[in-house]
């Protein structure tokens, strides 16, 4: 799966939400220590989802996604592994 997948989201110091590409987000190394797999794109297939656009990705059910999270990586919910891994990503923007 070659899919871009991106989200907005609102950075600090920032008026408006961002546009941030997934892949940035959650790279290898996050994927890595948090997960079990070694992508966010392979994180996606190993859920079953068929995710072949961005709008497939944004009509995927959170309930699905909270259960695939739960299962397969440190966090207990989508939205907390999102934070977290956004908030990383701050991090390493900033240096």
């Amino acid at each position: 799966m070659s899919v871009k997948i991106t989200g907005y989201y609102k950075l600090p110091n920032e008026f408006e939400p961002q546009l941030i590409d997934f892949d940035k987000v959650f790279d290898i190394s996050f994927m890595r220590k948090y997960t079990k797999y070694k992508t966010f794109a392979k994180f996606l297939s190993g859920g079953k989802f068929n995710i072949t656009c961005q709008k497939d990705f944004e009509d995927l059910p959170e309930e699905l996604m909270d259960k695939h999270v739960a299962k397969n990586t440190q966090f207990k919910t989508w939205q907390e592994m999102l934070d977290f891994a956004t908030d990383k990503y701050i991090a390493r923007i900033k240096k």
